[in-house]
């Protein structure tokens, strides 16, 4: 019989560090919706941590798959092929796991939307603050748009 205990390990830390990464996360959406991007900044320099372990569980799960003759599976098929009592250890961690990386997707959609829409709304200020200023050229030289030509005119 083949032995699971390393896998569900494996499991077992990829929910820890959901459960780490969502409040993260939420702190980012938080941010976001109150426009504190220095909170913002700080909450993605978090993330990246995060994937990084994310990135070696992974390995290390597909490792110990290798090692259960189970390469490339997933959690359904591993089910299918796993011994009826680790299959009852298994299914509530895979649905756990589920749940969290549906909760942390979430999280995650709400604060790129909030944060495209604040980006939306700065480059519109943005845009509408250097009407009639300084432009510049692809080139790279300033061109003066106060002469009255706007450098989207076009002549017909």
């Amino acid at each position: 019989m083949k032995d699971f205990s390393g896998f569900i390990a494996v499991i077992q830390e990829l929910i820890a560090l959901f459960e780490d990464l969502i409040p993260v996360e939420q702190e980012k959406l938080d941010a976001a919706v109150k426009n504190r991007v220095s909170f913002v900044d700080e909450c993605m320099h978090k993330e990246q941590a995060f994937v990084l372990q994310l990135k070696g569980l992974e390995q290390k799960r597909e490792i110990q798959q290798k090692q259960l003759g189970m390469e490339g599976y997933t959690f359904r098929q591993i089910l299918e092929h796993a011994p009826t009592e680790t299959v009852a250890v298994l299914t509530p961690l895979f649905d756990r796991l589920g749940a969290q990386i549906r909760l942390f997707q979430s999280i995650n959609s709400s604060a790129r939307d909030i944060i495209e829409v604040n980006l939306h709304v700065i480059h519109s200020a943005l845009a509408k603050e250097a009407m009639g200023r300084e432009t510049y050229s692809a080139s790279g030289a300033k061109k003066d748009t106060r002469n009255g030509k706007h450098f989207t005119s076009r002549s017909v």
